[in-house]
């Protein structure tokens, strides 16, 4: 290599790019960028359609896409026909388009969160592509499509992956603003906008506490307000953002105090508030989140490593994001999603640095570890990591093995799926293993990803055969078939599925939770939103017709008050009830047999259907 290569090379490492092989053709950066988007492709819309939404979360934020084309309001979001504001709308008007192009169904309901996780590995990919190089750009891509939880979350409509998605990019694009300069913080505030956009606050909190931890970092604050177009990219970010949130706030009196100071303010202060967890809990999530890549992070030699600006960057933002979460007193599982993008491109680095140690002490690519790099990466060390994920996956084994000892249901119901993505961990551990030992470093590691990428696939049958459990689905569109103009009337809850399945309002009798504030400031609430007893009964023996959809334990409240019925729909917590003519204590005419798509899970309640009296229950 030439004297002025090797400063070029040094040059590089110093400001972060540090590119370990020769820069890529355009043709064979294209043709890596298309292998990491087909991996996403198919593990983000494996199945993507082909199972109900699940409460509660799916079916809310279909059902308030769908009441926005069917009202024709996309300023305040609307749930069950009421003001809903707990989240900005950007999910909300994606998926209506989402809706409005290719129908109304599920498929459309989550195809905007697919779309989010692919832009997540596609600018991971090529972030690294400028940053690091070719190799860990593929890898830092592979590695993100099959962490386990970013995987899951990708067929899940929340407001996590869109939100993922946005502060990746504007991270990124902070980064390389600070590394070339240029136009990239143009990027870096519009992103940040769309964050704002999806899940308030946050999507600004994020990006400006990272830039902010790396700067002071680096010790590069000098001049960071003029290099980092501060004010005018606020600007940028507020032009997304503002207009919506001044609109809802004249539409919406009491949206300022719900949002900003219930939302925000309490949900990060008050445990009680919404979702409170220990501040620890993160810790099981990422790791068992990240997997199979958590492992290898256990090994990878971080203090013996090259220094590299652009990998400080992404381990401040991982562990950024991952403080600021378990420091909030709110918590749940997808929260935690912005640090993977980084996470993975940390993993990819070192995993690759680790590949590439030999003896000498040198990676094969010309640039010095630092330490006693040779000492510590060596083959073991991958081939531990391979022996955790066998253990792992006879782990999973015993569980299908004595799925009928556990309480949870989940077991017994997933046996087959747990048994067969057991076997493919514990083959693709070993055989993975097999390479690393022999040093075909590059061989394990696409076994690795394969294995991996096969696992989720069958995992993602376990959500078609645990859909009874975790959706209302089958049961709404049995209602819909066989009562398509009753009246709906929920009891003691609300069940997020009704509206978007039946394509109608629903009344509530019982808790309004999430639809409280709603309900307090639609004019017509009082016609929607009830809480005694009497006034369900009162509505059960009005002549329009109507269908009760009751939890299966409340039946017994109220069995005897409501006279002869029958069950025109049930699963293994809910019933739907017709009232019926039938008089004298005599069996009414069984229900048509139409609705076997909303059989019960439980084989000792199947006999419920047909029945129609009430007290034969």
């Amino acid at each position: 290599m030439r004297l002025e290569s090797l400063q070029e090379l040094a040059n590089a490492s110093e400001h972060g790019s540090a590119p370990l092989q020769s820069s890529p053709t355009s043709l064979q950066a294209l043709g890596g960028g298309a292998a990491v988007a087909a991996l996403a492709l198919v593990l983000f819309f494996f199945h993507l359609g082909t199972y109900g939404l699940w409460e509660p979360d799916e079916a809310r934020y279909a059902e308030i896409a769908r009441e926005m084309l069917a009202l024709h309001n996309f300023i305040v979001p609307h749930l069950n026909y009421v003001p809903y504001i707990e989240k900005p709308p950007l999910l909300y008007w994606l998926t209506a388009s989402s809706m409005k192009l290719f129908g109304i169904n599920e498929f459309a309901a989550r195809l905007v969160n697919a779309g989010a996780a692919l832009i997540g590995v596609l600018a991971t990919y090529l972030f690294a592509l400028r940053t690091f190089d070719y190799r860990r750009a593929l890898l830092s891509g592979a590695v993100l499509a099959t962490s386990a939880l970013y995987a899951v979350m990708a067929q899940v409509l929340t407001t996590d992956m869109l939100l993922t998605a946005a502060t990746t990019v504007a991270m990124f694009a902070f980064f390389l603003q600070w590394r070339d300069g240029g136009r990239w913080w143009l990027l870096c505030y519009f992103a940040m906008g769309l964050a704002v956009l999806t899940k308030g606050p946050v999507g600004a909190v994020l990006p400006l506490i990272t830039a902010a931890i790396f700067l002071w970092y680096e010790g590069d604050w000098l001049g960071a307000f003029s290099r980092f177009h501060l004010v005018g990219g606020l600007m940028i970010t507020a032009a997304v953002s503002l207009p919506w949130f001044i609109a809802i706030t004249i539409r919406e009196p009491g949206y300022f105090d719900f949002y900003f100071v219930g939302e925000h303010l309490r949900r990060f202060l008050e445990p009680r508030y919404s979702h409170g967890e220990p501040i620890y809990y993160y810790i099981p999530v990422a790791a068992g989140g990240f997997l199979p890549w958590s492992l290898a992070m256990l090994f990878i030699p971080w203090r013996s490593l090259e220094r590299d600006p652009a990998r400080r960057f992404c381990l401040i933002a991982a562990a950024t994001v991952f403080v600021l979460f378990s420091l909030a007193s709110a918590k749940l599982v997808p929260y935690i999603l912005p640090a993977f993008p980084f996470a993975a491109l940390a993993a990819a680095d070192g995993l690759i640095a680790l590949a590439d140690a030999d003896q000498s002490g040198f990676a094969h690519t010309g640039l010095e570890l630092r330490g006693e790099i040779a000492r510590h990466c060596d083959r073991r060390r991958l081939v531990l990591m391979t022996i955790l994920l066998v253990v792992a996956g006879l782990a999973v084994l015993a569980v299908a093995a004595d799925a009928d000892r556990f309480k949870s249901p989940y077991p017994a119901i997933l046996r087959t799926v747990l048994y067969v993505s057991g076997a493919t961990v514990v083959v693709c551990a070993i055989v993975s293993s097999a390479a690393f030992w022999t040093r075909r470093f590059g061989a394990g590691l696409v076994v690795l990803v394969g294995g991996a990428a096969a696992t989720l696939m069958i995992i993602s049958y376990g959500r078609i055969m645990a859909e009874s459990t975790r959706s209302y689905s089958a049961l709404a569109r049995s209602i819909e078939r066989l009562a398509p103009q009753a009246r709906l009337i929920c009891y003691p809850r609300y069940i997020e599925s009704l509206p978007f399945y039946c394509r109608r309002r629903v009344i509530l009798i019982g808790a309004k939770t999430e639809l409280t504030y709603g309900a307090e400031h639609a004019p017509d609430a009082a016609r929607f939103f009830f809480t005694r007893r009497e006034d369900l009964l009162r509505l059960w023996k009005e002549p329009q017709p109507s269908v009760l959809v009751i939890d299966r334990g409340a039946l017994g409240q109220i069995q005897g008050l409501l006279g002869a019925y029958k069950v025109i729909a049930s699963d293994s917590r809910k019933l739907a009830l017709t009232p019926t003519t039938t008089l004298g204590g005599a069996a009414a005419e069984p229900v048509s047999r139409g609705h076997r798509a909303a059989q019960p899970l439980e084989r000792s309640e199947s006999g419920v259907e047909g029945w129609s009296l009430g007290g034969a229950l």
